[in-house]
């Protein structure tokens, strides 16, 4: 246990110095920015112009690219310079990827998170209202997703509400991006493939009609109508680390046939 918890420790210190984690933070307040332009005019609340903007750009398909700047290549970084071989010396192979795993969730979710707080801070403090008026909240959010907290005049649990479902986004396709590494050892694969993955997968659900929860590239923007924000949050909660925990898996078992070959 002891040795896990210092891996982690190390990675999670790997992935936070890392340019990578930079890249994350700046490139996704970057897609906000722009995704933002013709959006902040004319007195648009601060609620508004985040809802406009993150759900009718494509932000959250974006978003699956900043998300794997992080840490989502550092196992084909070991494997390709060997750094693997002195860690798993000193603990076993399982705790090796676990650690991986845990580590690019967590700097995976967080660098995209931090990204679109500072985005919703900007758009606060320069925004002239932070809530729209009560007749448009009634008519425009009332129906939509977190809705029910913007009639409450909770804004704040509403932007908090998506910047938690932006982090479990993030996370699991950060991971996703560790596992395909793990069967390409190519720091580009780890990049690219989780975005290629999650357009299949978005297309595929629209061709069968699957329901949201099954579909975790629309899920991420929250697209639920009438839906309390307590079932649209069990539901995305349920929906990630399920899959997270099934590429952890995957990951670990790839890994530990890879070390098994040399």
């Amino acid at each position: 246990m002891k040795n896990f918890l210092r891996m982690l420790k190390a990675d999670f210190y790997r992935a936070f110095s890392s340019m990578g984690f930079v890249m994350g933070v700046v490139s996704t307040l970057a897609i906000f920015y722009f995704g933002s332009i013709g959006m902040l005019a004319g007195g648009v609340s601060a609620v508004a112009a985040f809802n406009n903007t993150y759900k009718y750009n494509n932000i959250s398909q974006l978003l699956i690219l900043t998300a794997t700047f992080a840490y989502s290549a550092s196992f084909c970084i070991d494997w390709q310079t060997r750094f693997h071989y002195s860690l798993i010396v000193r603990s076993k192979t399982a705790a090796y990827a676990l650690s991986k795993c845990i580590a690019a969730m967590g700097t995976g979710g967080l660098s995209v998170t931090a990204g679109a707080f500072l985005f919703i801070g900007c758009i606060c403090m320069t925004q002239p209202d932070i809530l729209p008026q009560a007749m448009e909240i009634e008519v425009e959010f009332s129906a939509q997703a977190f809705g029910d907290l913007l009639m409450m005049g909770r804004a704040g649990l509403f932007f908090l509400a998506y910047l938690y479902i932006i982090f479990l986004q993030a996370a699991f396709f950060s991971v996703l991006g560790l596992l395909v590494s793990a069967y390409l050892p190519n720091k580009y694969a780890a990049y690219i493939s989780p975005f290629i993955l999650g357009f299949a997968m978005n297309q595929i659900a629209n061709v069968l009609r699957l329901p949201i929860w099954l579909d975790p590239v629309k899920l991420a923007t929250a697209s639920i109508l009438s839906t309390p924000a307590a079932t649209i949050i069990c539901m995305a909660t349920a929906t990630y680390l399920s899959l997270i925990g099934i590429c952890m898996i995957l990951f670990t078992r790839k890994v530990k046939r890879r070390m098994s070959n040399g």
